[in-house]
This record gives C-alpha cells, structure tokens and sequence, in this order.
C-alpha cells in the first residue's frame, strides 16, 4: 500500500503539504492540490483510512431522489448490513462535490469512502464506467450496464412484469391504457415503458402519446395525472403508474373527484416496499423488494474490501405482479370526469354537446 511520503515524492512536495490537501485543511494553492490529489489517485493512496470512520456510501452521481420509497429501502437495506459488518452509512452527491480536474475516486477518498453504492441516471452514467474503471469498490443500483465490463450492478428486472400487467388489463377488455413514468430518465423506467409498448403493439393497439406522461415523482404529481387524464375527452379507462407516490397522489385524488376505481378507472401501481398496502382500494402493483437490493450490494461490497476478487458484480432480481381493489374491466361508458368532480359523456362526434351526469 503507497505510503504518504511516497505520494509526496510523486507530486514533489513535502509530507505536510500531501497532509493539509488530504485533510482539506489549512492553505494550498489550487494547482498544488490538483497535483496531490493526482499523486493519491495514481497511487491509490487513502490516507483518511487511518483516522476516519470506515465509511460505505449511498453515492449519486447526478440528482438525488432521497424522498422516493425506493431510495428509502435502499438506505434501510445498506444500513442493517452495514452496521453488522462494522461500516459506516454516509450520503454524497459526486457531480457537485468534486473539485476542478478531481476525479470521482479521488473525491470519495478524500472524504475517507471506502466503498460505494451507485445511484445513476441517463446523464451521469459515465461517472459509474470511470469509477470502475478507476478500480474503486462500488456497485451500481437500479441500473443495468450489460455493454461496460468493468461495471458491477444491481436492479430488479421490470420489463418483463410491466407487460405482464398491460397484459392483463388488455385481457379485460381494457384499449385506452396510460402509463406514467418518471421525468429523470433512468433504467427501471425505461424498461416499464418498453414493456408498456410492448403489450400494446402485441395486440395492435395504437401507442398514443397524450397517454404517456412523464413526470417528477412526488405525489403532488400524481394528482396532476388524474385531473388531467380523466378530463380528457376520449380518456383512458386504465393507467399503469410507474412510482409509488405518483400511484399514491393520484388514488388520493381521484377519492377527492370522485371517481370510483376500478369502477371508472383501473390503476396499476409500483412498489418498492409495502406502499399497496396503505392505499385504499389496496393497489395492484408491480412490487420490487428495495431493501434487499441494498442489503445485499452492501454486503458484496463489505465482502470486496476483505478480498481480492476484482469480478464485476452482476445480479438481477425479478419483480412480481400483485392485483388487489384497484384493477377491474373498463366502465360501459368511459364517463369524462372534471377536477371540481362534474361528470360528462360526450353526445356528439365534434363534442360541442354533453351530457351531465350527478357527481
């Protein structure tokens, strides 16, 4: 293992200079720093093992979801195995905590990161192949790199459950099926939209894009969903909604329009640990168990540090259809419902004339 007075002798300058830059302490020119930091990198020195906590991170690479349940479930399956293995849990964000010219590693070894879990999107996936590649313990969760070699990763495969559940609402008798999926463009949510095309164009349903919505996941959001889908005109009679608080927000509002579901629309939801279990009618989901992907990519990395094995880590766990209140055949008449709760069914081919029904 390099040594603190080689990383001097590598960046040509003294003990204390490598010291105050490691510490981040005391002052140093930016162009020294650099260097140091180079030196460390090259070397592979981690000077901070020796008088920090040994930490294992929760890593993102580009923005943080901390608020979703997922990431919620990741953190409460890292923790328990951490702790049993004598870690420490730590949170960093590396876009925005490196330094000019630092690379990833040399920023999570500046700050005394053993090892780390990944948390990517689209936009920041490279980070991922430049730490593996960089030789730095981590492992990437939600993701799926079959085409970087380097790259360990975890995820839970959806693809193949998210046409399974369009599958079913086709079968009873269901044509005008959305799909809601995150904003941030990341794996797991590809892979649900893939398998949503999927199903439809199996069945030579048209793909319509009014019906595909990308949104933040929050709830709020969610709400926005079913106001915004239930008063269109030629409406969809079932959503599949790909995030646990989307699917959360938009039952709660559609209890406040007064829509019945399944009765006037049938949901479909995601799960990464026991949110169907909170939603009245209990939801239909496409489950995924979080805590064990996290569980069990920090255990792999405790084990990485105690060995020598450098093979990539590559695991994918299924996911699991559950069909529970909020599923049934699509209504006779797919009544437009208004966000102040007025009913409308449409009379007339141009729409100039309704209907209205009692809310």
């Amino acid at each position: 293992m390099a040594t603190i007075r080689a990383v001097a002798s590598e960046a040509d300058v003294s003990i204390a200079t490598v010291s105050r830059v490691l510490n981040n302490s005391g002052t140093v020119s930016e162009s020294i720093r650099e260097r140091v930091l180079q030196a460390a990198g090259r070397l592979r020195y981690d000077g901070a093992r020796r008088t920090q906590t040994n930490y294992i991170a929760l890593a993102y690479t580009g923005r943080t979801s901390l608020a979703s349940p997922y990431d919620v479930a990741i953190l409460e399956g890292m923790g328990k195995a951490i702790d049993a293995a004598g870690f420490d849990l730590v949170i960093t964000q590396i876009k925005n905590d490196r330094r000019p010219n630092e690379s990833a590693a040399q920023l999570l070894t500046r700050k005394g990161i053993r090892a780390a879990v990944l948390r990517t999107t689209a936009e920041t996936r490279s980070t991922c192949v430049e730490l593996a590649k960089d030789g730095f313990p981590c492992i990437v969760v939600g993701d799926c790199f079959a085409d970087e070699p380097d790259v360990s990763y975890m995820y839970a495969d959806s693809r193949a459950t998210s046409h399974q559940a369009v599958e079913h609402l086709i079968s009873l008798g269901h044509r005008r099926i959305a799909i809601v999926v995150s904003h941030i463009p990341d794996h797991d949510h590809q892979d649900r939209l893939l398998g949503y095309e999927q199903a439809l164009n199996e069945h030579a349903i048209e793909i319509d894009p009014k019906l595909i919505h990308r949104v933040w996941a929050m709830r709020p959001n969610g709400a926005q969903v079913i106001r915004t889908m239930m008063s269109l005109r030629d409406r969809p009679t079932a959503i599949f909604i790909a995030d646990p608080l989307v699917a959360v927000g938009a039952i709660n509002q559609a209890h406040e329009m007064g829509v019945k579901i399944p009765d006037d629309v049938s949901i479909v939801g995601f799960d990464d640990a026991d949110t169907r279990e909170n939603i009245y009618p209990k939801m239909s989901a496409i489950c995924q168990d979080a805590r064990q992907l996290g569980s069990e990519a920090a255990k792999a990395l405790t084990q990485r540090l105690t060995d020598t094995s450098t093979t990539p880590i590559r695991v994918a766990y299924p996911t699991w259809m559950e069909l529970h209140g909020t599923v049934g055949p699509p209504p006779a008449i797919a009544v437009r419902v208004l966000p102040d709760g007025l009913r409308l069914s449409d009379q007339s081919i141009n729409g100039d004339k309704a209907k209205l029904e009692g809310s």
